[in-house]
């Protein structure tokens, strides 16, 4: 069962002076635009029982890479949805992030205007009106996966190619019914029998005719895998699903072989970093661009170097096999504003760091000193990073793309949440833990002033920083910038359409709070090693129908220069 998506271009808008987001993600009995093979139509019954069995997330322009604005599970969370008698309600509280803040300010002006829902259907039906074009109507939804308040209501190809399969469909048997008919008015039109063919004859030719022209359907064919897994045809291997590995440690099956082979190299992977992967489910994520396609600019991936290292200094391409790097490195602030990622190494990784040449001036016939640079190592080793999702049991017997793609990236959420908390934060290192940027800054006693970021400035213009700066702030910090006039009397202030004197500004809740850090980003590096160790947990939740996969992967970070990095924390 394949999803569909939909645009809505009901009203859409921001509550008054609040943060509060509403709008309806879908409307009854209102046939659909811009479809231009047929219309289509949503039943009032269509959603009754769905939401109470749906894990729904918010997203803009339903892209999970962006981060979640909201979500509701089984009907209950940060994203309320209601049904009246026009539609599905959405209504929301637009978090203190950067994507709240875009999503928030893109509805007051009026760039963001529409909303679309991403669904599997139970029930359809269609017919042929008296004007020759076909309608469908929804009768019940299967699955309700997101709303996402959009830019541009448009659809792809693909959003419209399901349903398009159904109405093949419906045209075909609708022909067969024709030809059948013609049949009868005219029985030496048969080519086969001079015989009229009785009522029962029909019947059972048009179920051959129409189970001939049948392709199983996703739903089908991934329940007939759950429960039989060695059915299949030998010549025939299926694509490795974590949802359905998941799904066979709870209910203690064997894996199937593709989930073996998919293991044994995650197995692989930690067995080359000198780990043990205790974990049922292990998973091998390094990855390379089919062909070696260099990344593109403004893709995150640009900003990594992908690498096995079986000794300091060597590195190859690795093979591509999971894609979780890629969009973790995409739902990280960090990311965006430049970090430079190692992935796929081994063992402990030694990064050399120039200080810069000792140049002064000399007589003429006084011996020059030395032009070398110092040279000095900053070393990352694999230090265990463990988070953990909850997911009900209802999620998982779910057997679609979409249920797929949520779970992983949950999983890709939970671990960017982690990874950035620490970094980002105001703890000091341990041998099992990196460092914050923040550990050791003390909170300023005195408000912000402009002075004050000049100084942050200047701080890394001194220290010879001439790359790219960015700044990254707490939310707190952000609003405190939003707030301070840089002078008086010129109704400035210090943070202006998301920049400070012309440096972007990126916020992030994993900030330490009140924090603001302006560098090249470019210094820090984060490492990765080995993959990822999944542990099903089915008794820490089971008295609340959830189970708990506990994730173990291996993560450094260090500041290749430290005085590429200025910080402050604000005063409350």
């Amino acid at each position: 069962m394949s999803k569909e998506k939909r645009n809505v271009t009901a009203e859409l808008r921001a509550v008054d002076d609040s943060r509060t987001i509403e709008g309806y993600a879908l409307v009854f009995d209102t046939e659909s635009t811009g479809i231009s093979s047929f219309t289509e139509s949503i039943d009032r019954r269509a959603l009754d029982g769905v939401l109470e069995r749906s894990d729904v997330i918010c997203w803009l322009d339903h892209n999970p890479a962006r981060g979640a604005l909201a979500r509701s599970r089984q009907g209950s969370g940060s994203l309320t949805l209601s049904v009246d008698d026009h539609g599905l309600k959405y209504r929301f509280e637009a978090p203190a992030t950067a994507l709240g803040d875009e999503v928030l300010e893109g509805i007051r002006r009026g760039d963001i205007c529409a909303s679309s829902f991403c669904f599997t259907v139970r029930k359809d039906e269609w017919e042929r009106r008296s004007d020759g074009t076909y309608h469908r109507t929804i009768k019940a939804f299967d699955q309700l996966f997101d709303v996402s308040p959009v830019y541009h209501p448009a659809y792809d190809a693909t959003d419209v190619a399901i349903a398009q399969r159904g109405l093949d469909d419906y045209i075909a048997a609708e022909s067969r019914s024709e030809e059948t008919e013609a049949t009868e008015e005219d029985p030496q039109e048969s080519t086969t029998s001079t015989d009229e063919p009785t009522e029962e004859t029909r019947q059972s030719e048009d179920v051959e005719a129409s189970a001939a022209d049948e392709t199983p359907s996703e739903h089908d064919e991934s329940r007939s895998n759950d429960n039989n897994h060695n059915t299949e045809p030998m010549n025939k291997k299926k694509k490795f699903s974590l949802l359905r590995a998941i799904n066979d440690v709870v209910n203690n099956r064997q894996f199937d072989d593709t989930t073996q082979e998919v293991v044994a190299e995650g197995r692989a992977a930690f067995a080359g970093i000198g780990q043990s992967a205790a974990g049922q489910i292990v998973l091998p994520v390094s990855e390379a661009r089919a062909g070696g396609d260099a990344p593109a600019a403004g893709d995150p991936a640009a900003n990594a170097i992908l690498a096995t290292v079986a000794t300091q200094g060597k590195e190859a391409v690795a093979t591509e096999k999971l894609n979780i790097l890629g969009p973790l490195r995409s739902a990280m602030v960090l990311s965006r504003a430049g970090a430079t990622y190692l992935t796929g190494l081994v063992g402990d990784i030694a990064i050399p760091v120039y200080s810069g040449s000792n140049v002064g001036w000399k007589g003429e016939v006084v011996s020059a000193d030395s032009g070398k640079g110092s040279f000095r190592e900053v070393t990352l080793k694999p230090k265990r990073l463990t988070a953990f999702i909850d997911i009900s049991k209802q999620f998982l017997i779910q057997d679609s793309v979409g249920a797929e793609e949520l779970l992983r990236s949950d999983i890709i959420a939970a671990l960017a949440e982690k990874l950035e908390s620490t970094i980002l934060g105001n703890e000091a290192a341990t041998d099992v833990k990196p460092a914050g940027i923040f550990a050791g800054v003390t909170a300023d006693t005195a408000a912000i002033k402009f002075a004050d970021v000049v100084d942050l400035e200047a701080k890394l213009e001194e220290a010879n920083v001439t790359g790219s700066l960015t700044y990254i702030a707490s939310p707190k910090a952000k609003a405190q910038l939003r707030k301070t006039a840089k002078d008086t009397g010129s109704g400035r202030f210090v943070m202006e359409g998301n920049e400070v004197e012309g440096i972007s500004v990126l916020t992030s809740s994993a900030v330490t709070a009140n924090g603001l850090a302006l560098a090249d980003w470019r210094e820090l590096i984060i490492g990765q090693w080995g993959g990822l160790d999944l542990t099903v947990d089915t008794i820490t939740k089971a008295a609340e129908g959830m189970v708990r996969i506990v994730i173990n992967a291996y993560f450094d970070a260090k500041v290749r220069r430290p005085a590429a990095i200025a910080t402050k924390v604000l005063k409350a």
